[in-house]
Parts: structure tokens; C-alpha cells; sequence
């Protein structure tokens, strides 16, 4: 679009309730957990801490986002390409448990994946204790 004059033809946001889904998470498996609950907990405290960061300062993530690309990439993009990203983007702490569900359960419905049982797949409290800690609001399963 920035580049290229292109149009956007669907905005996947207007598809989902007050527009968010989910696209990446931070998951460790049951084991862990429970082997090693400080581990996860300073991994959460940090992963808090750096969405703060980002939603603080929005133009310093994306130079440093940027530079990180130049450096795998050895390419930069565009200032505004980034920019025009971002606005696409949010950075929360909630897992937006709903939308899992309902991705799997398109998946399945187009034959795409096979019936899954998604209950317990989260463990809150760890997350929720962080961000308490952190003064933060907790987040919940729907």
C-alpha cells in the first residue's frame, strides 16, 4: 500500500468482536510450568514489561523493530511502511483466549483441522500474578 499504490481488499479486524484476535502467543507446555514456575514468571515479567515499552513508546519500538530487520535482513524498510504497520498492531498482554477458539473451530468447519479440544489449553495465573504485580488489570478466560 505504502510503496506499491495497493488497496486493502479485507480488514480481518472487522471480522472479530471490538476487532482483536489473536496472532501470537507466548506458551511454555504444562511441564514446564510446573517444573520451572519462576522461569515462566520472569518470562511473563518481561514479555509485560516490554509490551509497556512498546505501547509507551511507540517510535523507538519501531526503529528498533526496524533495525532488527535491517539486521537480518540487511535491508531497512521504509519509515512509514512501519508506521503504517503499526497502527495495524496491538500489543497486549491478553491472550484474547475467544478468538483461539473460533479460529479452530473455522479451521475445522473448512476441513482444515481436525477436531480439537481447546479446554484448559490456558493457565491465566501465572500471567495474572505478573500482572498484578505490575499493577496491571488480569486477564480472563472466556
Amino acid at each position: 500500500m505504502q510503496e506499491g499504490g495497493g488497496k486493502v481488499l479485507v480488514d480481518e479486524k472487522t471480522l472479530w468482536p471490538q476487532g482483536q484476535f489473536v496472532t501470537t502467543q507466548l506458551i511454555v507446555s504444562s511441564k514446564f510450568l510446573k517444573d520451572h514456575p519462576d522461569v515462566v514468571k520472569g518470562l511473563l515479567a518481561g514479555q509485560v514489561a516490554a509490551n509497556d515499552y512498546v505501547n509507551a513508546n511507540p517510535a523507538d519500538a519501531q526503529k528498533a523493530a526496524n533495525d532488527q530487520i535491517e539486521k537480518i535482513t540487511q535491508k531497512r524498510l521504509a519509515d512509514g511502511v512501519v508506521a503504517a504497520a503499526w497502527k495495524n498492531m496491538t500489543f497486549t498482554n491478553d491472550p484474547i483466549a475467544s478468538s483461539l477458539k473460533t479460529s479452530a473451530d473455522n479451521a475445522i468447519a473448512l476441513e482444515l483441522l481436525k477436531p480439537v479440544d481447546l479446554g484448559g489449553i490456558y493457565d491465566l495465573g501465572p500471567l495474572n500474578e505478573v500482572l498484578k504485580a505490575a499493577g496491571e488489570s488480569a486477564v480472563s478466560e472466556p
